[in-house]
């Protein structure tokens, strides 16, 4: 396995509207507008991180957080960066985020048709629990929800370690 180089992942701030609304230009079919983005930083209720790899911003990722559940509302990685774990990095900062402030539980939507994602998500833990149909437009698709309770579980703790260590290279 290729170790690529792991972006440093902060928290997203004003300044990378633009660049964030770029890269969901390239991922999603309706983007963001930069005065949702806006409401979004402003919101003690939203935890949003960006990856970058030097000064380039390629990905960022995001969380709803209502009192101890969490909704992971975004993970976008630029196209020219995808496959390289940055998203498997991004989200496990969430997760262990969404830990240390007392989340229970975690949920997502994810495209039906989008197996590679599911696969991620799985590999977390999260599980299929329901269907939204057609949530999803251009291209019409459902949305899978999937679920990872027991977030402050010695199970799940060992499962992030797990995929921290896959992603330093290390033997499990």
């Amino acid at each position: 396995m290729m170790i690529a180089t792991a972006p440093v992942i902060e928290p997203m701030a004003a300044r990378h509207i633009d660049i964030v609304r770029a890269i969901d230009a390239r991922c999603y079919s309706s983007p963001w507008g930069s005065a949702t983005w806006r409401n979004e930083l402003s919101e003690n209720t939203r935890w949003h991180v960006v990856a970058r790899l030097g000064d380039e911003v390629i990905g960022h990722a995001g969380l709803l957080i209502a009192l101890d559940e969490v909704h992971v509302t975004t993970v976008a990685v630029h196209p020219d960066h995808q496959g390289a774990g940055h998203a498997t990095r991004m989200v496990l900062h969430l997760l262990d985020h969404a830990r240390a402030i007392g989340g229970g539980s975690a949920t997502l939507e994810v495209r039906a048709q989008a197996r590679r994602t599911q696969r991620l998500y799985a590999r977390f833990g999260f599980t299929p629990a329901g269907v939204r149909q057609r949530y999803y437009t251009n291209p019409s698709d459902d949305a899978i929800i999937m679920w990872l309770h027991e977030l402050q579980s010695p199970e799940v703790g060992e499962r992030l370690e797990a995929v921290r260590r896959d992603l330093e290279g290390e033997p499990s």
